[in-house]
């Protein structure tokens, strides 16, 4: 089966997606360096999922979309994005940062509510994942990667949606804006419940949205998102139950212009609260409830030297604190500098070193340099390589958790690794793109949660070094008037030494994982979207997963049908927490 994925990939790649020149005019990336960065000058493995892209997958959730992207590995304990961990390139969920507009939301009490987006799908204009370190721009959590959720500009005219579906699924949408003079005002809502497709697995959810434009230069962003679901195995066998909330605002000004100095500051705060009820069945036995603080600023600059340099300073400061029932009172403040350089010796190649300094109030200080580059050796073939080290520190539940099972270190060191890879873009014809990569990440004082025999609790501890590779394929076609393609591979491999101890989360990952992603015009003016996803765990456990949807426009309407995990493949992405069967939703959509 391996060697199938290779061989469609080998053949698609050899095919070939736009021209390096047609892709430069139509993409710019942000995440992968200190300033925007067109196509033609990238030198880092980054995947962007537009708006467009998102809509042509069956999926009902962005962390759904997420999952089609090469080395990516989302694994939910609830559907429609209630709950998830998120790992890349054989990552623990912890080691990846995640952005909004370039400021990180992920949470100082637990990784598990890194992926509580307070951004809606329907707001979103892209998503960029950059794989690899970016500790060197974006400071601690980005040992595997960066997803970076980037809101929609402009105002989008008057938009609603409903869904109904099996397990007692019903959701809705609605978004609207106005503009005035250089202000614009957008507002949207979703809300959601189902009842669960087995005891204790119900839930319900409301997020809601606010951005505020003043003039060219600056932007207010302010979201809510409340969630109340069962949680049946998450932690134990227990039926168990949570409630989270989450408050998320931030402020961007920008001024200058690309052929002068450019400038940008931001400020944000965010705040997340997370009830967790051990046995509903027992309300005064074990409750847990946690308040989680971030708030901080951030200014950079950018300036072009010459014709051949170009370089980006910034400088951050910032704090996390939390008051917790079982974790105790904490917090930490950080500052920050970094810059990045921008060398073009030639039309064809370009390099950015990059060094970013991080100062703890309790972890010390972290260095995190980087180096970058890209040569296209033929007009539609680029090399690209990089290298650089990157950071965790321990969370607090990692740092203070205890329970009759568990036993947190407070005094863990924070992780860090060096990462090296060199990979290729390839874009031989109009229509196609075709990339591959390998990669090696060596790491020291990784944090996990171990044990020795079943009698004993699980601690928290720093482990020996970790060796990480890895092999990434992706490709991708664009069919005129009818649709597109898309197929997408990781090979990873992990090697611990000697293991004499049962880890939690390290040393499960997905061994193997693939995707295949497709939409298509069909007679009577439909259209159909499907995906196929494959992952083989490390444990061995493996599974498929087919989604799909078809859909017709009625005008300014669009009904649609669509249905997850059709084959009705019985999985666990986390041990010992079933997810859902095949589910089945009809759903309606309207521009006004």
């Amino acid at each position: 089966m391996y060697m199938a994925w290779l061989v469609i990939l080998a053949v698609i790649g050899a095919a070939g997606m736009l021209s390096a020149q047609e892709l430069a005019e139509e993409k710019v990336v942000v995440t992968a360096n200190a300033y925007p960065v067109p196509f033609e000058n990238l030198a880092r493995a980054v995947s962007v999922l537009t708006s467009a892209d998102i809509g042509n997958v069956p999926v009902r959730s962005l962390l759904d979309a997420v999952a089609h992207t090469v080395a990516m590995d989302i694994r939910p304990r609830s559907p429609l994005g209630m709950q998830a961990d998120i790992s890349m390139r054989g990552s623990s969920f912890s080691q990846v940062l995640v952005l909004v507009d370039g400021v990180r939301i992920n949470d100082s009490q637990t990784g598990h509510h890194n992926a509580d987006f307070p951004v809606q799908m329907q707001d979103v204009e892209r998503v960029e994942i950059l794989r690899g370190p970016g500790s060197s721009l974006y400071g601690a959590d980005a040992l595997g990667g960066i997803v970076n959720i980037i809101t929609r500009r402009g105002v989008e005219p008057a938009r609603f949606s409903i869904t109904w579906g099996q397990n007692g699924l019903v959701e809705g949408s609605f978004g609207a804006g106005v503009r005035k003079g250089d202000w614009e005002q957008s507002l949207s809502v979703t809300a959601g419940r189902a009842a669960g497709f087995m005891f204790d697995r119900d839930f319900r959810h409301i997020s809601l949205s606010s951005r505020t434009r003043m003039g060219s230069d600056s932007t207010l962003f302010i979201s809510h998102v409340n969630k109340e679901f069962g949680a049946h195995g998450f932690y134990g066998p227990s039926p168990s139950r949570e409630w989270t909330n989450q408050t998320f605002v931030s402020f961007e000004h920008r001024s200058g212009n690309t052929s002068g100095p450019e400038h940008t500051y931001l400020a944000y705060y965010r705040t997340h609260g997370d009830r967790f009820l051990y046995d509903i069945r027992a309300p005064g036995f074990f409750e847990n409830t946690h308040r989680t603080h971030a708030a901080g600023a951030m200014a950079k600059a950018r300036r072009i030297l010459d014709h051949a340099f170009a370089l980006a300073l910034g400088a951050e400061v910032g704090g996390d604190w939390i008051r917790s029932s079982n974790l105790g009172d904490h917090a930490y403040v950080r500052t920050s500098l970094y810059g990045e350089g921008q060398w073009t010796p030639r039309s064809t190649v370009v390099l950015y070193p990059g060094l970013r300094v991080d100062c703890y109030s309790r972890f010390g200080v972290a260095l995190s340099p980087s180096v970058s580059g890209s040569w296209w050796i033929k007009p539609r073939l680029r090399l690209r390589s990089s290298a650089g080290r990157a950071f965790r520190i321990p969370s607090f539940t990692e740092l203070y958790y205890r329970d009759p099972n568990h036993q947190a270190e407070s005094a863990l060191k924070p992780e860090s690794a060096w990462a090296a890879e060199i990979g290729a873009d390839l874009v031989p014809a109009r229509g196609w793109i075709a990339s591959l990569a390998v990669f090696r990440r060596h790491e020291r004082n990784v944090i996990d949660w171990v044990r020795n025999s079943p009698g004993e609790k699980w601690r928290t501890a720093n482990l020996r070094r970790i060796k990480t590779s890895g092999l990434e394929l992706g490709a991708e076609r664009e069919i005129k008037q009818h649709g597109r393609i898309s197929i997408n591979y990781s090979f990873i491999s992990i090697d611990a030494g000697r293991v004499d101890y049962s880890s939690k989360y390290v040393l499960d990952y997905a061994r193997h994982c693939g995707s295949v992603a497709a939409s298509f015009s069909l007679p009577l003016a439909l259209r159909y979207q499907q995906r196929l996803i494959y992952k083989m765990r490390s444990g061995g456990r493996s599974y498929w997963l087919v989604d799909g949807r078809l859909e017709r426009d009625f005008g300014r309407f669009t009904a649609a049908i669509d249905g997850t995990n059709l084959l009705n493949t019985h999985y666990q992405e986390v041990v010992g927490v079933d997810m859902p069967g095949r589910w089945l939703a009809l759903s309606v959509r309207a521009r006004l």
